[in-house]
């Protein structure tokens, strides 16, 4: 009893307390994730403290790799926490507080084995009712009790469920009711002197101080179990709030096939973490005014309990890369350039670890910019690039060909070369960095000038340029293209195309 005496005098704090408590049997997940943000958004919006808890007790599932996966996961996030504890270590509260109830006659030893229990399970199903224990163990005799404990047969230690109606008011769903007879006697301490999850969050929330509890409703049951034990180990009840379920665009549970995935596969695909903080917010909750792009920052100032919705959020995943796109764009130059070179890096449409290559990381700098307003993900940007980073143009669409197959297109393309090549006699262009976009445009500029006595103007003009440079007809400014692509990247493929 002295530690449990112990864990609640340093934890006598009478702000209010929220807590995350994930299990690191898996990564983060979206829903598991989104919990995440509502808890810190309420602590941080209500000047509270939050805490971060590793339900680490299935040591079969639970795996450390997992454990260090969720606090990277959150702390890119942007989401912090104040104090920091693991179930694990706290093995001795949850014995003490078993055994402390035990004396006290609110629980007892169940003896059952795993095939006892499958068994009756089973059973039960086959009649058509829920699967409860049916109590079999609380009225064994002292004697008897002795006598297993002698041979040392194992035990569960199991919660004595009073008769009783329970009734709650959810913070998000207002009241719910359940009559305590829908559950059976369950098992608060396991035969390994574990905790069940149930009496572990309640030993842990009451002796943290937890004073608000903001989860799935899948937990709603729980909750029930959950009071029950709080009411008689005699502490406190926290107030519950139970967010809605994430679905699918058909209404089925995510999954896979949803865009279900955790956190660190989202970021592996370019997902910006204000955009996906963004857009979790978004689940279930919104600031009132149709505003839908904001940050951290602006959730915070705005965000209110009341104003989480009961109905079931629906994950689109259209809808977070449209959001991650906003979000990038309002990204400077510089960050976005820093951001992507991961994703160059991995896609191998060039080598910048080589020196020697300050060409490809110019162009890649003008590609930023370039592209910014084009990306979703940072993801697309390789892809974006990948025809800029070779010097010809290694496919040429239908459109294009159409293109340079009119009698213009040759007079266009064979000025502009020209152009091009005084350029290069007269200047030292070896690189992309002085053929900039105001020279680029100014060149285009010229040419229309020179060719206003063929008028060749307008789309004439600038489709060739661009379906001869690109082998597109869509795309950046035709000033911003050139640049990118450099003056002796663009000698080389007008080339190609006059020949």
């Amino acid at each position: 009893m002295d530690s449990i005496k112990k864990d609640m005098a340093n934890n006598m704090d009478t702000s209010p307390r929220f807590r995350f408590a994930p299990s690191p049997t898996g990564g983060l997940h979206i829903g598991t994730a989104r919990t995440a943000l509502f808890n810190w958004l309420a602590a941080r919006s209500m000047g509270a403290k939050l805490i971060l808890r590793i339900e680490d007790t299935d040591f079969k599932r639970s795996n450390k790799v997992f454990e260090d996966s969720i606090i990277s996961d959150l702390k890119w996030l942007g989401l912090d926490w104040d104090e920091f504890y693991r179930q694990s270590d706290r093995l001795d509260i949850y014995i003490d507080s078993a055994n402390k109830m035990l004396k006290e006659g609110k629980a007892y030893r169940c003896f059952c084995t795993p095939q006892r229990l499958e068994e009756l399970k089973n059973a039960q199903y086959l009649e058509g009712k829920m699967s409860k224990y049916d109590n079999r163990c609380r009225e064994l005799t002292d004697e008897e009790i002795k006598s297993k404990i002698a041979g040392h047969v194992p035990f569960a230690i199991r919660f004595k469920v009073p008769q009783q109606e329970i009734i709650f008011k959810d913070l998000i769903r207002d009241e719910i009711r359940f009559n305590s007879n829908v559950f059976g006697d369950f098992v608060i301490l396991k035969s390994d002197n574990t905790p069940s999850y149930n009496f572990g969050v309640v030993i842990d929330d009451s002796g943290m101080n937890i004073s608000h509890v903001l989860r799935g409703e899948d937990h709603i049951t729980n909750t029930a179990r959950q009071i029950m034990l709080f009411e008689s180990i005699g502490a406190q009840l926290p107030a519950f709030g139970h967010l809605s379920m994430i679905l699918g665009k058909d209404g089925a549970k995510l999954s896979k096939r949803h865009g279900s995935q955790t956190i660190t596969e989202f970021k592996a695909e370019g997902y910006l973490s204000d955009a996906l903080c963004n857009y979790l917010a978004l689940l279930s909750w919104a600031p009132g005014d149709n505003q839908e792009i904001f940050n951290l920052g602006d959730i915070v100032r705005n965000f209110n309990i009341s104003a989480i919705s009961k109905s079931p959020a629906i994950f689109d995943i259209d809808k977070l890369s449209w959001i991650n796109g906003n979000h990038i764009r309002e990204k400077s130059i510089e960050d976005i350039y820093n951001l992507v070179m991961p994703f160059v890096t991995g896609s191998k449409i060039t080598n910048t670890s080589e020196t020697g290559n300050k060409d490809d990381l110019t162009r890649l700098k003008k590609g930023a910019e370039a592209f910014r307003d084009k990306m979703r993900l940072l993801a697309d940007f390789p892809v974006l690039m990948k025809d800029y980073m070779v010097e010809s143009v290694e496919s040429i669409s239908s459109d294009a060909y159409e293109v340079l197959d009119a009698a213009e297109s040759g007079i266009v393309i064979s000025c502009l070369l020209r152009e091009l090549l005084k350029l290069k006699e007269n200047e030292d262009f070896d690189g992309t960095g002085a053929f900039d976009e105001p020279l680029c445009k100014q060149i285009i500029l010229g040419l229309a000038e020179m060719l206003k006595t063929e008028d060749i103007k307008g789309k004439m003009l600038y489709m060739p340029i661009r379906a001869a440079l690109t082998g597109q007809v869509h795309g950046p400014e035709l000033p911003k293209v050139m640049s990118i692509l450099g003056l002796k990247r663009c000698i080389l493929r007008l080339r190609a195309i006059v020949k």
